[in-house]
């Protein structure tokens, strides 16, 4: 195969109007020449859950070191034992700066906990947004192809009360409002949001004739596939393929069975719907898959290197009516363990006693997210590259939460979770102490800071500039962590 033969199969899906239908490694797409193949693409997600978690059951059973099966058995991240061999569990990491008024600035401990996860850097007095870049951007402006934004996605519904909607950062008090609306974020990596004429007119075709991408590109895709592929080839052309089009089905006419049926018959699809339809909580387990779906996707087809996806806003989340769950009072009630919103801890005032057996009802909650993160990694493990590494061994996908224990409203022993090793960069499959001292040694901005050395970018320092009082932050990187 000549070059121009290469380019020619490498770029066609760019027929539609420039909007790229992102494609895993072909073999028969690569130079054939001696010399070894360049590095593999890494990627950075993120994976947050707001609120609190069952801290008696988040964490692995055990000693510290090698995880087993055991570990993870009868925790919230038991649905992750597949991915045993991928996993890194750090423990006593804790948020900088601090909440519970120890660092000062602005917000309560839920503001504080949505504004410095991804940016280690104080929340303004007034809105509770963050004064720095959250790690999404700071890596997207360095290794996303002409420094494209990431990806940022949400689960749920926006409550328009100060930061509590927003855990990512383009710079100082500049929140990003995370897509919430699956074909929103489906048509961001598809690049239909152009405003190009042709992008537009291939647009117009798939959202008014309900017209696949892939039909829009399938004399691209047969002459492609009439190519010299290898078995291999074409068996990961297919699986890639499949995906996207089963993401289309789900969210076209017929595939909107699981949704509300009033959703149902008054749009066929989630372009243009309401945002008061989207958000009914009878869609946010659909909503969630679709969402996992395609940061899967998005990333393991290089759409964008760096994605984000955070599961409703701050203090707030749905009450769980689905998968085995039928609980009365929302996320943020059962994590504080109260119906008053406004009690936590051992409150004894009148109406802060404990609701009856919400430790349960909060650990089914943490399990069902896990499930969803456990999604977002087999997917992410079926894309191979061509080294026979998976898109998931070339990713980090960070897993946080907004609080530790939701009743305390602590900040510290953070429940933190490594997926995929960055390239080889990470340990893998072992669990890990940082620190016994929870609130002192293992700052939050040195683990963003890891991060941002293990994709490619030399780096000292993360967060909040030092000596401004974020008094536990740490330069460096965990060297415990390290492969």
């Amino acid at each position: 195969m000549t070059a121009r033969q290469r380019l020619k199969r490498r770029r066609f899906l760019l027929g539609f109007g420039g909007a790229t239908v992102g494609l895993p490694f072909l073999e028969a797409l690569a130079p054939r020449r001696a010399e070894a193949q360049p590095p593999a693409i890494k990627r950075f997600g993120v994976f947050f859950a707001c609120n609190g978690v069952d801290m008696n059951r988040w964490f692995p059973n055990g000693d510290y070191g090698a995880l087993t099966s055991a570990h993870l058995t009868g925790t919230a991240n038991e649905a992750l034992v597949p991915h045993l061999g991928k996993l890194l569990i750090p423990r006593g990491v804790h948020m900088t700066p601090r909440g519970f008024g120890r660092d000062g600035g602005g917000g309560d401990d839920h503001g504080k906990g949505m504004a410095h996860k991804l940016t280690a850097q104080f929340a303004d007095d007034e809105d509770w947004l963050a004064l720095g870049p959250s790690v999404d951007h700071v890596i997207a402006a360095e290794v996303n192809p002409a420094g494209r934004a990431p990806l940022n996605m949400m689960v749920g519904r926006r409550g328009g009360y100060k930061g509590l909607d927003y855990i990512s950062y383009t710079g100082p008090l500049n929140a990003v409002a995370a897509i919430n609306n699956p074909w929103d974020a489906y048509a961001d990596f598809m690049n239909l949001n152009s405003t190009d004429p042709a992008t537009i007119a291939a647009q117009e075709r798939i959202t008014q004739r309900r017209q696949s991408v892939l039909d829009l590109v399938s004399a691209q895709m047969d002459d492609l596939k009439r190519g010299p592929l290898s078995a291999d080839d074409k068996a990961k052309l297919d699986a890639h393929f499949t995906a996207i089009r089963e993401i289309e089905t789900t969210m076209g006419g017929t595939g909107l069975t699981c949704l509300d049926p009033d959703v149902q018959t008054r749009a066929s699809t989630y372009d243009g719907m309401p945002a008061r339809e989207l958000e009914n909580e009878e869609n946010y387990p659909a909503v969630a898959d679709l969402l996992v779906d395609i940061m899967a996707i998005s990333l393991a087809c290089d759409a964008t290197r760096i994605a984000t996806l955070h599961f409703d806003r701050g203090a707030a989340g749905p009450t769980f009516r689905w998968d085995g769950m039928n609980h009365e009072y929302n996320h943020h009630k059962l994590s504080h363990g109260k119906v008053r919103d406004d009690c936590f801890g051992d409150s004894t005032a009148d109406g802060c006693e404990d609701v009856a057996g919400y430790e349960d009802m909060l650990f089914d909650i943490d399990r069902w997210h896990q499930t969803k993160l456990a999604r977002l990694l087999a997917r992410l493990d079926t894309y191979m590259e061509a080294d026979g590494t998976t898109a998931l061994d070339n990713s980090v996908i960070l897993y946080s939460n907004e609080l530790s224990d939701g009743k305390g409203h602590s900040y510290i022993d953070l429940p933190y979770l490594l997926a995929g090793s960055a390239g080889g960069y990470f340990k893998q499959g072992e669990y890990v102490l940082l620190s016994e001292e929870f609130d002192e040694n293992a700052p939050h901005n040195k683990l963003l800071n890891t991060i941002v050395n293990a994709m490619g970018i030399e780096s000292d320092w993360f967060g909040t500039p030092e000596g401004s009082g974020g008094e536990t932050m740490q330069a460096g990187v965990f060297d415990e962590l390290l492969a």
